[in-house]
């Protein structure tokens, strides 16, 4: 497992800093640290109480919630390079609301929320423009979690 900090141009490389200045992301580079994840590994484990959040470099990670009444899971979504998981964790420290697995051998950003937080905090400039960016990536993740129920509800309403 590597261990080293990213770059200011390489964390606006994630959607989640994209709108950050380079100076605003050199602010933050201390916070990260790249860590080497194989195939089936566990980065999020529904339930637990975590506060870390994930920017994928290389790889796949799956989304994915148990199925009600047996034991097995379903994938909700799927990322890759850009974009990241763990991002409630921003929000509130709470318990996971589902898992996220390496699907193929990954490379991530891993960072600790509350220092990023409290970046945010002492930067109230970088925080707003992460905010308001963590805000349009939850509505969007939102918003296709909606349309695959309803694309599923309307193929099991034709069965």
């Amino acid at each position: 497992m590597t261990t080293t900090h990213p770059t200011a141009a390489e964390l606006q490389n994630f959607a989640l800093f994209a709108d950050l200045t380079l100076e605003m992301c050199s602010a933050l580079t201390s916070c990260f640290q790249l860590q080497d994840y194989n195939a089936g590994s566990v980065l999020i484990q529904q339930d637990d109480v975590s506060a870390k959040l994930f920017l994928i470099v290389e790889g796949v990670i799956e989304v994915r919630l148990p199925l009600v009444g047996i034991n097995s899971t379903t994938r909700v979504a799927k990322f890759g390079p850009g974009e990241c998981v763990g991002e409630l964790s921003l929000a509130r420290v709470a318990r996971r609301a589902a898992s996220a697995v390496a699907e193929l051998k990954s490379r991530c950003l891993t960072a600790n929320a509350a220092e990023l937080t409290q970046i945010c905090e002492q930067h109230p400039r970088i925080g707003l423009v992460v905010y308001k960016k963590l805000a349009e990536i939850i509505t969007d993740r939102l918003v296709a979690t909606n349309m695959q129920l309803r694309n599923s509800e309307s193929h099991a309403g034709r069965a």
